[in-house]
């Protein structure tokens, strides 16, 4: 994908009047294609990190208190609901599987557009399947779709000024996603392709229906909204496709460059964006690390100055992070009382991963907030801007670490590109390594294998995946 910023009196008459339209013909030619094996590889890897990270999910407290909420819908469709013993309609069970999803800080990432894909297309895409019963290529096809709508709409915003006017990317970019997704499955069970027009129908609903607030991300409590923004990304993604279907429910149709269209309202300049032949799947980061994606090349950084975290961090006077203007707006938070806010916290990784290491994802439970070695580093910890490490976001997520010695010496690590992304991308034994720590919240020890086995058999179909998946 290219990406090129126009502003002012200079926008070209093409964007203005179109941008929409040409995004949505490319969405609509991605989701009637074919996949290559290359990029079904990409998908059966998406997914088994999604269902991994969404069982993790399922644990917290808030996901388990809104799937208890759901069982009032049970019997209302066909779609398993993750964690529940009964099945709803597709917009329920979307929006329990897409607060799962968000709730480790451990699901997939687009850089571009700062947002979480597999969180809210996957969990709208896979609700809608086992409602229509679609075959597992069909799936994927949807899926690949949403994250190339989420990704192109994203990209032309602008994902960076999203955050920066104070909007969750994944949250606003997630309802379109999940909407292409849906919208795709439904075409497929009417044996028809998916239309332009329609889809941007389904934008058009989306965008109404696009919220989702940065606040959690300065206060020290009431974060775990957060983990909703993905699940309602999801959720009103079904219901938009729904929506689209209806004639007399109409919606606008300069989705992404009109007065109040997406990119005026959330994002930034509009940009011109020109898909590539390469997918969006392609373009994805999986996180190793429990905590906010911006701070995975800070915990290489740190793995590298202690020699894998082998060195005593007693001698340490001072810890210096450096990176984008960003960290210091939103990621500061010195003691955060709350796991949302310790996953937010750059003082608080910093002295987590240093105290525990950095796969250890109960660190950023509550039991564990006031730990005192985790607040001394903590305490420990600064910030300075780096124009030099601003220049790569949003595409790459750079940082550097510099330790300053009681004794005066200084040891010093800048990391580009982190573990998990695609210049570095994790392996399937890794993904699998995620549910490292699954059987102690009471699941088998072969849901991982049994959910592969399932993901890379095509004979499988969306229901008997979801199935498998939801009552793990």
């Amino acid at each position: 994908m290219q990406v090129r910023r126009d502003s002012g009196d200079k926008l070209s008459a093409n964007v203005q009047a179109d941008a929409t339209g040409s995004i949505a013909r490319h969405v609509a030619s991605v989701a009637n294609g074919r996949l290559s094996e290359v990029d079904t590889e990409a998908m059966r890897r998406l997914f088994l990190d999604n269902f991994i990270v969404s069982l993790w999910g399922s644990t917290r407290p808030w996901t388990q208190q809104i799937t208890r909420w759901t069982r009032r819908f049970a019997g209302t469709g066909a779609s398993p609901v993750l964690g529940g013993d009964w099945s709803a309609d597709a917009s329920v069970a979307a929006l329990v599987h897409g607060t799962a999803a968000h709730s480790y800080e451990l699901d997939d990432t687009h850089n571009e557009t700062l947002s979480h894909p597999g969180a809210a297309v996957i969990p709208a895409a896979l609700a809608v399947a086992a409602q229509t019963d679609a075959s597992q290529e069909k799936l994927f096809r949807a899926v690949t779709a949403g994250y190339e709508a989420m990704a192109l709409i994203g990209s032309a915003a602008g994902g960076l000024e999203t955050v920066h006017r104070g909007f969750h990317p994944t949250a606003i970019y997630g309802a379109f996603g999940a909407a292409t997704a849906s919208l795709a499955l439904h075409a497929y069970a009417r044996g028809t392709p998916v239309k332009v027009d329609q889809l941007v129908r389904a934008w058009g609903h989306a965008l109404s229906q696009a919220s989702g607030s940065m606040q959690f991300s300065t206060e020290a409590v009431g974060g775990e909204v957060k983990r909703v923004h993905a699940g309602m990304a999801a959720r009103n993604g079904v219901l938009a496709a729904e929506f689209s279907m209806m004639e007399a429910v109409t919606a606008p149709q300069r989705v992404i460059e009109g007065q109040y269209g997406v990119a005026a309202l959330f994002g930034g300049p509009l940009r011109t964006v020109e898909p590539t032949r390469e997918l969006q799947i392609h373009a994805i980061s999986l996180k190793p690390y429990a905590c906010c994606r911006l701070f995975h090349s800070t915990i290489d950084a740190l793995a590298e100055l202690t020699d894998n975290f082998t060195m005593s961090t007693e001698g340490i006077r001072e810890i210096v992070v450096s990176g984008p203007q960003l960290i210091a707006d939103q990621h500061m938070l010195a003691e955060p009382v709350s796991s949302m806010a310790a996953q937010y916290s750059c003082p608080y990784i910093v002295g987590a991963t240093l105290r525990y290491g950095p796969y250890r994802y109960d660190a950023y439970d509550e039991t564990l907030l006031a730990d005192p070695e985790i607040r001394r580093i903590a305490r420990l910890v600064r910030f300075e801007l780096s124009e030099a490490l601003t220049q790569y976001y949003p595409a790459r997520f750079a940082t550097g670490v510099e330790f300053r010695m009681q004794d005066g010496t200084a040891r010093s690590s800048v990391v580009i590109d982190s573990v998990g992304t695609p210049a570095r991308p994790l392996s399937i034994e890794q993904i699998l390594a995620k549910g490292d720590g699954l059987v102690a919240h009471g699941f088998t020890a072969s849901v991982r294998s049994r959910l592969a086995a399932l993901l890379w058999n095509n004979a499988n179909d969306s229901r008997a995946l979801a199935q498998t998946f939801a009552y793990a």
